[in-house]
């Protein structure tokens, strides 16, 4: 069915870090759900790929860390699915 979502998204605006090999690239997740993020660069996008592994950083009253898979790739944009872990009191207010 096109266009079905298992998680719903929620705009997030969320400044964060993403971790790949041994760079940290600035960021800020745009929309987030409980299976995966959408994450704005804030210059050029670092050459990731689908199917690369990140790690995504939230830090917030305490410091969350994601394990990520990129799922989709566009000019300053990528689409992660959360790997193994349960994202639900990270955005609990």
């Amino acid at each position: 069915m096109p266009g079905y979502r298992l998680n719903k998204r929620r705009d997030c605006e969320e400044y964060c870090h993403l971790h790949l090999k041994d760079s940290f690239y600035p960021a800020r997740v745009e929309n987030i759900s409980l299976g995966g993020a959408l994450v704005q660069f804030f210059y050029l996008q670092p050459g990731l790929h689908v199917g690369d592994t990140v790690k995504m950083t939230l830090k917030r009253e305490i410091t969350f860390e994601f394990n990520c898979e990129v799922i989709r790739v566009e000019a300053s944009n990528v689409a992660l699915k959360f790997i193994d872990i349960d994202v639900s009191a990270a955005f609990v207010k």
